[in-house]
């Protein structure tokens, strides 16, 4: 299932970019999206819960950053973000992981960056904000 959140002040605004975030309907995609709306230079961000449509989406709208919640099953998460990875190199990828085993594969997978789940969520718009302005992220 796909859902559209948009905002139009911010999608009138030039250098607005999207994103995916790719997560089953829960509070914690909710709480992604409203966060998202937070960060400076994000107009639309688009929600999936599952690798097909993900795709379809990725195809159709080239979004700048992907938010991958590393609970989809049977380790379907790894797939779509290797698939990602190869067709859309140019793409921010930051994978939400429920284990420090996770996030290894998360990174091995080939995620811009890993976090565990239950990060405070000023780091992670810090994050973002620094993926979407180029600079490398070493170290929050």
């Amino acid at each position: 299932m796909l859902v559209v959140t948009t905002e139009v002040e911010a999608a009138r605004m030039v250098d607005q970019v999207s994103v995916v975030v790719v997560a089953r309907a829960s509070p914690l995609r909710a709480s992604l999206t409203s966060l998202l709306y937070s960060i400076s230079g994000i107009a639309v961000v688009y929600e999936v819960d599952e690798g097909t449509a993900c795709l379809r989406l990725m195809a159709a709208q080239r979004p700048a950053l992907l938010l991958l919640d590393a609970s989809l099953p049977d380790d379907r998460a790894w797939l779509l973000l290797r698939q990602i990875k190869t067709a859309w190199p140019a793409t921010k990828c930051v994978v939400l992981a429920d284990t420090a085993k996770l996030r290894r594969h998360a990174e091995e997978a080939g995620a811009h960056w890993a976090l565990l789940k239950g990060f405070p969520a000023a780091k992670l718009s810090t994050l973002l904000e620094q993926l979407l302005q180029g600079e490398d992220i070493l170290q929050l």
